[in-house]
Parts: C-alpha cells; structure tokens; sequence
C-alpha cells in the first residue's frame, strides 16, 4: 500500500508538469497593422536599491595569539542605472515578434518565433524531468530507508536528483528564453521604425527612424 501511494505521488507530479511547461507561451497577438507608425522607444533612468554591506570588523586578539573578528553591517543605498526600449504601432504597444511582422520583416519575424518555439519545447521537457527527478529521489529515499546497500540507495537518489536539477536548468533555461523581450538587437528595430524616441526620465525626444529615412529617399533595402 505505501509503495502504490508513493507511486501515486510519482504520478501526480507528472501531471503537474503539464501546466507548469505552459506557464509562459509565445507573448505574440497577431495584432493587424492599422497604417499608424511604427515606434521604438527608449528609456532610461536612474533607481536605488538597499543593501546590507559590510561597514567594518573589529579584531581582538588573545594572550594565546588567536584572534577573534567582529563583522559590523548596516544598510546602504546604492544607486543604479537602468535602460530598455518598447515597440509601439501608433500608442499601441506592440510585442516583438508582432512588430516585425507589421513592419513586413518576415524573416526576423520567424526568427523570434523559432526561439520562442525552441524556448516553449525546453520547458516541455524540462519539467517533467524536473519532477521525475525529484519525486524518484523522494521515493528511492523512502524505500531505501532499510536497505543493507546503502551505496546503492546514495547512488540512486544522486542520480535522480541529478535528473531533477538538470530538468530545472532546461525549463529555467526555455523559460528565459520566452520571457525575454529583445531577441534581436535594438539597431534592427531602428531600421524598421518610422519614429525613434528617446526618454530620459520622462523627458523624450524623437528623430526619425529607418524606415521613414528609406521612404523618403526612395529606398526599399531596409524593408
């Protein structure tokens, strides 16, 4: 009866996997062009952060030549710097992916979609390997518990937490991937804008972008 309930268990966590390798999926809409221009927009600012630092020790030393040091933390502000850029079609914020297809770059396009493709099967395989992994450690361990071998045991439950911890990396790997919002560099997305904006703490200024410039000379090549 315990050896079914685990087994149960083992069956269960796999069920589990299934929406956890769909937690994230292609961000792309098929959003349908609407003639407005398309936008790049740029932002950057400043931010801080606390954190708890080492602001100095005390060092006593005893008669024997052993020293015994104290380690003084207090919280300190620090200052950062941060940057990003977004893709708009008119003030409709748009996903990479879809921003490309409007500007009727269909090999960049498929490229997000190929990664992002790529990045959704890392987390369909990753998952299910992460709870493989670890419920068969549990399980191993449980049974294991009165084994004379217990070599045999230690190396089970090393293998199948090995198993699990690679899962993890996989899905955590797949997952980044869908969850990054810049696949392709921010000069492929210049070339595809009509308008380049520049924010700077709120405050923004725009220049005209590639697409605009090819259209006003009659070229076609940044298309």
């Amino acid at each position: 009866m315990q050896f079914m309930y685990r087994l149960r268990t083992m069956f269960v966590g796999l069920a589990m996997a299934t929406p956890l390798a769909a937690c994230l999926s292609n961000p792309a809409t098929g959003v349908a062009a609407n003639g407005d221009a398309l936008r790049v927009q740029y932002l950057s600012g400043t931010g801080t952060y606390v954190s708890n630092d080492k602001t100095g020790e005390d060092v006593t030393t005893y008669s024997d030549g052993s020293q015994h040091v104290t380690e003084h933390f207090q919280p300190v502000a620090h200052s950062f710097r941060w940057n990003d850029w977004k893709y708009f079609q008119g003030r409709q914020e748009l996903d990479e992916q879809d921003y490309y297809r409007i500007a009727d770059d269909a090999a960049a396009a498929q490229r997000i979609a190929d990664i992002r493709a790529s990045a959704s099967l890392k987390m369909k395989i990753g998952a299910p390997l992460l709870v493989v992994g670890l419920v068969s450690s549990l399980v191993i361990t449980s049974l294991g518990s009165g084994a004379s071998d217990r070599s045999l045991v230690t190396l089970g439950t090393t293998a199948s937490s090995l198993v699990g911890l690679g899962g993890g990396l996989v899905w955590y790997w797949g997952r980044n991937d869908m969850a990054n919002h810049h696949h392709l560099p921010s000069a492929s997305a210049d070339e595809r804008a009509d308008v380049i904006e520049e924010c700077n703490e709120g405050r923004c200024t725009r220049a005209r972008g590639g697409r605009r410039a090819a259209a006003a000379t009659g070229d076609s090549r940044t298309r």
